[in-house]
């Protein structure tokens, strides 16, 4: 048996601690547990380097990833990047955006419930026919005064007790959106956007979209209001009609920014591809419950996406 001395120990260490980003874990120290999403995209980069390690990747570059998603992990932060292997990602952005949006499925099923009867909305728009304007809303959960709120869901439209009825099982669920990757995608953030979806609800909202193909990641960002999300982005087809057999077709760029800590959406832009048009802008400042209004309710403002 070969003696071990303080000496070789401490040779020992030293050379096992002998890689990019060691400093950072020894400076780390005890630290708060990470935010939401932080380990599954260090495992997604470690699974990655793992399978690498069939190939003929250096060693070092395999190290690389590994001890940066576990950097990642002692720093307490929440990062989806697209780390680099010799010219590789270390995994593919909708790989990457579809376990983001699982760990946001985890996230609001963990928030708390509400049974209120009021529900207040506060958006910033800013497009090309209006400019910027803000609007808040508040909708009843009974419909009382002026028009009905009501969210897609397949071909059909439903009102805020309608969504309590809805199945919270995934694939119950997924069943009533459409098929279409695309229009499932819409409908889908539609409601995430700004709907009373209870929790349960909400989280398996995220699941479906995180089995949705076509969704990509694009990693932290900040909303016009300097908030810190991370982005997940579609490009798809939009429609609309200029009359009657008239409708026109266009690629749009959907990114939609999400809070990692709540799950909630920050906010949405709309991007017309290969037009120099700004996008078009919703930024939700404030979405949930609320004590009835002193003032009239309303429906609030037209939704004028395709």
């Amino acid at each position: 048996m070969t003696e071990r001395t303080e000496g070789s120990e401490g040779t020992e260490r030293a050379g096992l601690l002998d890689f990019p980003g060691a400093a950072e874990l020894i400076a780390a120290g005890d630290v708060a547990p990470p935010r939401p999403g932080a380990v599954a995209a260090a495992q997604a980069a470690v699974a990655f380097a793992a399978r690498e390690g069939t190939r003929p990747v250096p060693r070092r570059r395999r190290l690389l990833v590994a001890t940066a998603a576990v950097a990642a992990i002692a720093a307490g932060a929440v990062a989806y990047p697209v780390l680099d292997l010799g010219g590789k990602p270390a995994a593919t952005a909708s790989a990457s955006a579809g376990r983001f949006l699982d760990d946001m499925a985890g996230v609001a099923a963990g928030a708390p419930a509400s049974d209120a009867e009021y529900w207040k909305v506060r958006v910033e728009t800013d497009n090309q026919d209006d400019g910027k304007r803000t609007f808040t809303t508040y909708y009843a959960r009974s419909g009382e005064a002026g028009e009905v709120k009501k969210w897609p869901v397949g071909e059909e439209w439903l009102t805020w007790p309608q969504l309590d009825e809805l199945p919270t099982d995934e694939k119950a669920l997924a069943a009533l959106f459409p098929k279409d990757a695309e229009r499932r995608f819409e409908q889908i953030v539609i409601m995430l956007e700004d709907s009373p979806a209870g929790p349960k609800l909400r989280s398996a909202l995220f699941r479906i979209l995180a089995d949705t193909p076509g969704i990509e990641l694009i990693g932290d960002v900040e909303d016009s209001k300097g908030r810190p999300g991370v982005a997940v982005e579609m490009t798809r087809k939009a429609r609309y009609s200029t009359g009657p057999g008239e409708d026109v077709t266009y690629w749009t760029k959907d990114r939609y920014v999400v809070d990692p800590d709540t799950g909630l959406l920050l906010e949405n832009t709309h991007k017309i591809r290969g037009q120099s048009l700004p996008a078009d802008r919703y930024t939700w400042l404030e979405v949930g419950p609320a004590d009835k209004p002193a003032d009239k309710l309303a429906d609030g403002p037209a939704d004028k996406r395709g």
